[in-house]
Formats: C-alpha cells, sequence, structure tokens
C-alpha cells in the first residue's frame, strides 16, 4: 500500500489501511473533521501514528549551533514549541481514536522530520519523556504509546526498511510477485 503525503511517498506492503486524520470529505469513509495532519497505518499487530514536517529554514531549530546567547534562546523557543506541538497532536489523536473505539493495538508514534540527526535525538529524548512512553502509573492498564521514535529520511529507511519512504515522486514501482 503506498501513500503520499506532504511531499513524501511512503510503502507499507503490510498495511491493512492507511488513512489521515484531516480528512474533511464528510462523504469519505474516512472523514474525520479533525485539524490534524497526521497520517495512520493499520498494520496487523498495531498502529503507526505518523507526523511529517518538512522544514525549509532547518536551522531556526537547532538551538545547540546558535551564535550568542540570544539567538541560541530564539531557537530553543522554536525548539520547545515544535516538541509541544507533536506531543499535543498526538495526545489529541490517541484521544480521538480512543473515542472512536479504535485504540484496540499498541501505537508506535513516528515523526518524520528533516531535521539534523543530533537535534532529533535530543527531540526524541524530551518526546518520549513527555508523552510518556509505555506504561507510565502504576494505576494505568495499558500504554499510551508503545514507541516513539523522531526520524530523518535517512534514518527512517535505516530503521525501517520493510516501509520505505522518498521525496514524492522518487519510488520505484513495485515488482509484481
Amino acid at each position: 500500500m503506498r501513500i503520499e503525503a506532504d511531499g513524501f511517498e511512503f510503502h507499507f506492503p503490510d498495511a491493512l489501511d492507511v488513512f489521515c486524520f484531516d480528512e474533511k470529505d464528510k462523504a469519505k469513509p474516512r472523514f474525520h473533521g479533525l485539524s490534524h495532519a497526521m497520517k495512520a497505518v493499520e498494520l496487523p499487530a498495531n498502529y503507526l501514528f505518523i507526523e511529517i514536517k518538512d522544514f525549509h529554514a532547518a536551522d531556526d531549530y537547532d538551538f545547540k549551533r546558535a551564535v550568542g546567547a540570544a539567538h541560541a534562546h530564539e531557537r530553543q523557543v522554536r525548539f520547545n514549541h515544535l516538541r509541544d506541538v507533536l506531543k499535543h497532536k498526538f495526545r489529541d489523536t490517541w484521544l480521538y481514536r480512543w473515542a472512536e473505539g479504535k485504540a484496540d493495538k499498541p501505537i508506535l508514534y513516528l515523526c518524520l522530520l528533516t531535521l539534523d540527526s543530533a537535534l532529533l535525538a535530543v527531540l526524541g529524548k524530551e518526546l518520549k519523556r513527555q508523552l510518556p512512553v509505555g506504561t507510565a502509573g502504576p494505576r494505568w492498564s495499558g500504554a499510551l504509546v508503545q514507541s516513539c521514535a523522531v526520524l530523518n529520511l535517512e534514518r527512517w529507511n535505516a530503521n525501517f526498511p520493510l516501509w520505505p519512504v522518498v521525496r514524492a515522486g522518487d519510488l520505484p514501482a513495485p515488482v509484481a510477485p
């Protein structure tokens, strides 16, 4: 199953379903009416919630390479805002899926971002802590999210070779069995 989203093309050969949470057409079976641009993939054993952000000025978030305290602070504010957007999009989407009775499988949250690998590692660590990943409390009967990964295109393809992603138009046609 292929899906093109936000300038990227994904291939999920084992997917049962692929859809966007921001479908606005009430006549379509996957209408959600949400303001989210997150994508979802249903696999036999779990769901993937996928957030995609293609930054035109990725350095605006790199507070570690900023020159001067004021510049570093400005970038840190942008970075924190991005982290909060990713966190809240996941939580809101999970809540809507729960209300639909569709939070019935473990969920993996994957963020495909066009940022530097070092910055992705920092963002991933903070996002995992704030969601939180796994069973967070002694009274919880399950995990909000099973795992979370923040990746760029190169890391996505290295970590998920069975689910390749490329810039739209770059993926070769699948070979018939």
